[in-house]
C-alpha cells in the first residue's frame, strides 16, 4: 500500500461530529409532528430519526477507521517513524476504541428503535 500522509483526513472534534450528523439528520428526515398524528405515525417518525442518526454516526466512524492506514501494511520506515512519533500499541488501541464506539452506537440505536416500537 502506498501511503500518502496527506490522504489521512482530520478527525473532527466531538462537537463538530455531533453538528455534522445532527444537521444531516435534520435535513434528510421530516421535522414536524402535527397534533392530529396517530401514535403509530409519531413512533415511526422518531424511529426513523433514531435509525438515521445512528447510521450517520456509524458511517462517520467507519470513514475515520478506513481513513487511517493499517500499521502492519506500512513500509518499515513509515512503521518505525510512526512508532517513534506515536506508539504503535497506542495507535491500535485508539482505532479499536473508535471501532468499539461505532459498535456501541449501532447497539444503542437498535435498542432505542426497539423501545420506540413497543
Amino acid at each position: 500500500m502506498q501511503l500518502t500522509w496527506k490522504d489521512i483526513a482530520t478527525v473532527p472534534s466531538s462537537n463538530d461530529m455531533l453538528d455534522i450528523v445532527l444537521n444531516r439528520t435534520q435535513r434528510k428526515t421530516p421535522t414536524v409532528i402535527r397534533p392530529g398524528f396517530k401514535i403509530q405515525r409519531i413512533r415511526a417518525f422518531y424511529m426513523r430519526k433514531v435509525k438515521f442518526t445512528g447510521e450517520g454516526f456509524a458511517e462517520k466512524f467507519d470513514d475515520i477507521i478506513r481513513g487511517f492506514p493499517n500499521i502492519n501494511d506500512l513500509h518499515p520506515f513509515h512503521r518505525d517513524l510512526m512508532d517513534t512519533l506515536y506508539e504503535k500499541n497506542h495507535y491500535k488501541v485508539s482505532l479499536a476504541a473508535v471501532s468499539r464506539a461505532k459498535t456501541l452506537i449501532e447497539q444503542v440505536s437498535r435498542d432505542y428503535v426497539r423501545l420506540l416500537k413497543n
